[in-house]
């Protein structure tokens, strides 16, 4: 543990941000004189800028997005170190902090802009080809749920979205493109490695005809680094024109995926000096089986060239089996058995109609969504470490029971305008209506509707243009709003007391949506710095976001409520160089400054939430067909409580990657944490208020081997 003085830790960020942006307003202000510049088709000589739907629900150049937008392509996933899936990769992405549960990175949870759901609840949407994926209870993301050898691009929104994704996409948005419209490609993988890691996967991109295919398989378990860690999971998907003209065409896609996991559970400081790959003693009976399936049909018309009607209507049906244990106390904790089933619908629509005065765009759509959630909870074992270890896992009777639903419309409208040849405007609005009920089955019924409206406006100026400098800055004002989740509206899972009525729920159907207004500057410059041999960008984000109404526990009626409100402050900054294919090299720093605005803890940072995030990633040629890449990430000045007097260690670590390729076949070893570092990712302090500090330990140094066929 570590005691800050505070006063001078916020005083010295506040200096540092204020002179950051004064230095950043300035380049602003000076931009016209680089409009001097000579005007030339920068196409011929800076590397092509990429397409990107993201941003806008519609293709659109990303430098000329009026948001921070990054993207990963197939290609650099490849040339990554350490990355188990698609949330390893995120890592690699400006504004990204990516914590692992399990302490090896399949267990990842997100934190964007200072948003953290702590394992609760998501901040961030995340979408498989435009289609929304998110559990529908708690708005938590399954990370497994596309293997990297199905992935075309990744395409990340950072920052508020609610103008056009509503609610929860208050973080930021995610898109996994898996994209038939690719190159025809075939890859088949396995690898194994420590921990007991096995892992096969293999995809298709193919035509049958004029007809795109593609599809994808994977399997994979391991043991884990501790103690009932074990894991399983594995998946199918297909995506496969079923009409293609050349004024429409209908896609169908279809995936199942499952994943098997035991949950070691946090451990005290104490635990870990003893033994770290030890599991928590009250989570020993933790597991959790899930089973996803999904369908969808996705359409495109084409009415001349001047419009475009988009349509998809996606099902999906989702199970969850399993012990969850939650700590009371240090000493005390209370496990049941949970039986989830949720299924959804959701259809979108979609019309865009280009240049209809100048160089101008008109989007206007509508999403429509409802689900249904039927949950069980049981009783299995309520006490201290020697009644979980004397117990056999059990299940009880009956603890609470239910069924509710939640259905959406919302309706949004974007304008796009570029009346010069450097500027682009964008004015867009969404209004939302979520109506969500529960019936619990001892209880009375319960309800809740909530409405918002959420305004964005945007501006993006190219500052210079010449034969080896391409910069765009941009700016928006956005105001964005999430809506409680089920669980926290309806959850009912009862919580043992020690006196009556000797079981509660923290739920509370009363919530409002959380709401917040943000401003946000930034810009993408890239450059040809040896022509013909490497090239450079540079991005950065600076942004402001004032958030209201926010969620937090109040003890005087032990359940959540709308008491807190706090500010977000950032910077994102990414560096990324490319020789020719050759050699690459990245480099993010992500400042996090998120205080409360109100409370007792007014003006102290917000906890769990790492203030300085650096990542990179290098990739050079050591050796004829030999490549060598190296990642590191780094988290550091995070506070496990609301008064900051308990601060996490600092963590680093580094992963080295090597793969020697003779045509089609790819052998790659790889090294995680290569200097066997030992810490801890995040934790929190006993619930039940004494200084006891849990934490989440991670692995030391693991090793893996594997061949890739790719042609």
């Amino acid at each position: 543990m570590k005691v800050m003085n505070f006063h001078e830790s916020v005083s010295g960020q506040k200096m540092a941000l204020r002179s950051l942006m004064l230095k950043f307003l300035f380049f602003v202000a000076i931009w016209p004189v680089f409009l001097q510049a000579q005007d030339v088709d920068t196409l011929d000589t800076v590397a092509m800028d990429e397409v990107v739907v993201t941003a806008d629900r519609s293709e659109s150049m990303r430098s000329q997005s009026t948001g921070a937008v990054s993207v990963l392509k197939s290609a650099t996933l490849e040339k990554l170190a350490g990355i188990r899936g698609l949330a390893g990769a995120l890592q690699q992405v400006p504004g990204f902090a990516m914590l692992h549960l399990d302490g090896i990175g399949y267990d990842a949870q997100p934190i964007v802009r200072g948003f953290y759901g702590g394992g609760e609840a998501e901040y961030v949407l995340l979408m498989v080809d435009g289609q929304p994926v998110n559990a529908l209870e708690t708005g938590l993301v399954n990370w497994d749920q596309v293997p990297l050898a199905a992935i075309e691009s990744v395409e990340i929104l950072r920052g508020g979205a609610s103008s056009l994704y509503g609610d929860a996409a208050i973080g930021g948005v995610i898109n996994i493109v898996t994209d038939a419209e690719a190159s025809p490609r075939y890859e088949v993988a396995v690898a194994g490695g420590s921990f007991g890691t096995f892992k096969g996967s293999g995809s298709v991109r193919t035509s049958l005809g004029v007809r795109k295919l593609s599809s994808y398989g994977n399997f994979e378990t391991i043991r884990g680094y501790r103690e009932h860690a074990n894991r399983t999971k594995g998946g199918l998907g297909v995506t496969l024109d079923i009409f293609r003209s050349n004024r429409a065409n209908i896609t169908f896609s279809g995936s199942m995926h499952m994943r098997s996991y035991d949950v070691p559970g946090p451990l005290t400081s104490e635990q870990i000096a003893n033994d770290r790959v030890q599991q928590s003693p009250v989570f020993q009976l933790d597991d959790t089986d899930e089973r996803t399936q999904r369908l969808a049909l996705q359409s495109r018309i084409y009415f001349g060239e001047q419009s475009e009607l988009r349509t998809s209507l996606v099902g999906n049906r989702r199970s969850l089996k399993g012990t969850r244990t939650l700590p009371l106390s240090a000493e005390f904790a209370d496990a049941k058995w949970r039986d989830f089933g949720t299924s959804r619908l959701f259809f979108s629509a979609q019309w865009m109609a280009p240049s209809l005065l100048v160089e101008d765009r008109l989007t206007i759509g509508a999403d429509l969504h409802s689900g249904r959630l039927d949950v069980e909870w049981r009783n299995v074992v309520t006490g201290t470490a020697e009644d979980f270890q004397g117990h056999d896992g059990t299940i009880g009777d009956l603890s609470s029971a239910g069924s509710g639903t939640r259905r959406a419309l919302a309706a949004y409208m974007q304008y796009d305008i570029e009346p010069l040849r450097r500027l682009r405007a964008s004015v867009g609005i969404r209004y939302d209506r979520i109506s969500d009920a529960y019936s619990p089955e001892q209880s009375t019924d319960q309800d809740a509707v909530h409405t918002a409206l959420s305004p964005k406006v945007g501006l993006n100026i190219r500052y210079v243009a010449s034969t080896r400098h391409v910069g765009n800055w941009y700016a928006n004002v956005v105001r964005s709003f999430k809506t409680a989740t089920l669980d926290q509206l309806f959850g009912q899972r009862l919580i043992p007391l020690p006196f009556p009525p000797y079981a509660t729920s923290i739920s509370n159907h009363e919530l409002k949506p959380q709401r917040g207004t943000s401003f946000e500057t930034g810009l993408y410059h890239r450059s040809v710095l040896v022509p013909g041999s490497l090239s450079g960008e540079l991005t950065l984000s600076v942004y402001q976001m004032d958030m209201k109404d926010e969620l937090d526990f109040q003890f005087e009626t032990f359940q959540y409520a709308n008491i807190a409100s706090s500010r977000h402050r950032g910077v994102e900054t990414g560096l990324s160089l490319e020789a020719e294919d050759i050699a690459s090299l990245r480099f993010n720093y992500t400042l996090q400054n998120v205080t409360y605005r109100a409370g007792d803890n007014e003006g102290n940072f917000v906890k769990a939430i790492p203030r300085d995030y650096i990542s990179a990633a290098v990739s050079l040629p050591i050796l004829n067909r030999i490549q060598a890449m190296a990642a590191l990430r780094s988290a550091r000045r995070i506070w496990l409580d609301d008064a900051n007097t308990v601060e996490l260690e600092n963590f680093s670590s580094i992963d080295f990657k090597f793969t020697y390729a003779v045509g089609w076949l790819v052998i790659e070893f790889e090294t995680f944490n290569l200097l066997n570092n030992f810490f801890s990712t995040t934790g929190f302090l006993d619930p039940g208020g004494s200084d006891t500090v849990f934490v989440y330990p991670a692995a030391g140094r693991a090793m893996q081997v594997g061949v890739r066929l790719a042609w």
